[in-house]
């Protein structure tokens, strides 16, 4: 009876029969080895493994969108602002709703930046900043319109 062992690429593991490996998840890219193999095979290449594929869709795997020469822009480059002090005390002291739209926002920044996609941190950034903002100057207008409010009722002696 063949005994299996398979790899994540740092560790091997095994021995399994065929019935225990099937347990182990792998998947149609696992390196796997068993004596008489010459060297390691993927686990989808070997037709006495095909059985353990049968109803599992390959692995979707991400293209590599972004190339050795933007991550090496990433290094040299600083993360767009993120605004994420700003949306605190605009969620603290200005407007909830408006201050967490800017929170959610700017915690997307960094996490975009240092994942490559420069374009996506700088979106994140500008949401963050419009939501800061717009939380921001309503606050300001709302207590405008209140101490106009306040200037006119004293002025014309409502509150005598």
């Amino acid at each position: 009876m063949k005994k299996y062992f398979y790899s994540d690429g740092t560790n091997s593991f095994g021995p399994f029969t065929l019935e225990e490996l099937k347990e182990q998840n792998i998947q149609r890219e696992t390196s796997v080895w068993y004596q008489g193999l010459n060297e390691w095979k993927k686990a989808g290449e070997l037709l006495e493994l095909s059985e353990i594929f049968k109803f599992v869709p390959p692995s979707v795997t991400k293209p590599n969108l972004y190339s050795k020469n933007m991550e090496n822009n990433t290094q040299n480059q600083r993360p767009p602002k993120t605004w994420l002090v700003e949306s605190i005390l605009v969620t603290l002291f200005c407007s909830l709703p408006f201050g967490i739209a800017g929170i959610v926002n700017a915690a997307k920044v960094e996490s975009r930046f240092y994942a490559g996609d420069i374009e996506g941190a700088e979106r994140y950034s500008r949401k963050a900043k419009k939501w800061t903002l717009v939380g921001f100057w309503i606050f300001i207008g709302v207590i405008a319109v209140c101490l106009i409010i306040s200037v006119i009722g004293s002025a014309s002696g409502v509150y005598d």
